[in-house]
């Protein structure tokens, strides 16, 4: 038995002793155009010479680099309160079916005026969360050389 675990930590410590892989970035990343529209976000899958490819859901999309005005990490503001707000609201929600589980219809009838109130309350919160975000905005501008350098930081180990 001592040298089955004997053999198996042998194992383990070659695989880590390998050589490292390039790292595979799967930062979401929102793609900006020349006019400041935004044309494409998702998780970032590939960054070639010239172009990104990112995967939102189950598909992916090709962005030539020449289109890229400026990228911008994580997601927005609003996601944020989004997220907030539906967590507050789902409280309430939550009151509700178990208020009228006990047959007590005033105490549903108080969680239903209070949903608006925690849905405002976890939309808050939410907004309070983006003061820690620290989105990253990468300015390409078509430029070749800020586009390898958005390659590197994409592809360094941590």
């Amino acid at each position: 038995m001592k040298y089955l675990f004997l053999a198996a930590a042998l194992f383990l410590c070659v695989q880590l002793s390998a050589q490292a892989l390039p790292k595979k970035s799967k930062t979401f990343v929102r793609v900006y155009n020349n006019d400041g529209e935004k044309i494409a976000k998702g998780r970032i899958i590939e960054v070639t010479d010239n172009a990104l490819v990112l995967k939102k859901g189950s598909t992916s999309v090709t962005i030539p680099s020449n289109e890229i005005a400026y990228l911008k990490t994580k997601r927005t503001n609003g996601h944020n309160i989004l997220i907030g707000g539906l967590a507050g609201a789902g409280y309430s929600l939550y009151g509700i079916t178990q208020s009228t589980a006990n047959d007590d219809g005033w105490q549903a009838l108080a969680f239903i005026i209070i949903t608006p109130i925690t849905t405002a309350i976890g939309g808050g919160i939410g907004y309070l969360t983006t003061i820690f975000k620290n989105s990253v905005h990468y300015s390409i501008q078509q430029d070749p050389i800020k586009w390898q350098g958005f390659k590197e930081v994409m592809y360094a180990p941590n």
